[in-house]
């Protein structure tokens, strides 16, 4: 599967991303409407379907369908707050330190969380906003 001919999505959907922590390939499991980020090492994964059955283990709160579909994002502040993400674990955390990555970046300020300029919010609040239902029901789409 090439990643230029994946369908462009947005929306309730959760961003796949690789870094290096050491020598170890970790995933970044990125919900995109609250940036929610599950750490785990790549080793532990052999197919999509491992890292949808983690998110609906690990995310009770989110809501999905059981349909599983992959696609790409191209948004761009999605992206930088990723780079973000990324910049705030790399060289401060070791491989097996993966509850202390994903408390570093859940509760981090971002902007892409507010929709006011120089403002920001925190994966854990936008977490509690989205389980009140302020985000419409989609599918569990991976990207």
């Amino acid at each position: 599967m090439k990643w230029q001919s994946l369908p462009e999505r947005s929306g309730d959907n959760w961003k796949i991303d690789i870094i290096m922590i050491e020598r170890t390939p970790m995933l970044l499991i990125i919900h995109e409407y609250t940036l929610f980020t599950l750490v785990r090492r790549k080793s532990e994964f052999k197919s999509i379907p491992d890292i949808a059955e983690e998110i609906r283990k690990c995310c009770p709160w989110y809501r999905y369908t059981g349909e599983i579909s992959i696609g790409k994002n191209n948004d761009r502040r999605l992206i930088g707050s990723i780079n973000e993400i990324k910049f705030q674990i790399e060289g401060e955390f070791l491989p097996n330190q993966i509850n202390a990555m994903e408390m570093q970046i859940n509760d981090c300020l971002y902007s892409y969380l507010s929709p006011r300029k120089r403002d920001y919010g925190k994966p854990f609040e936008a977490v509690e906003e989205y389980s009140k239902g302020l985000w419409p029901e989609q599918t569990l789409d991976v990207s």
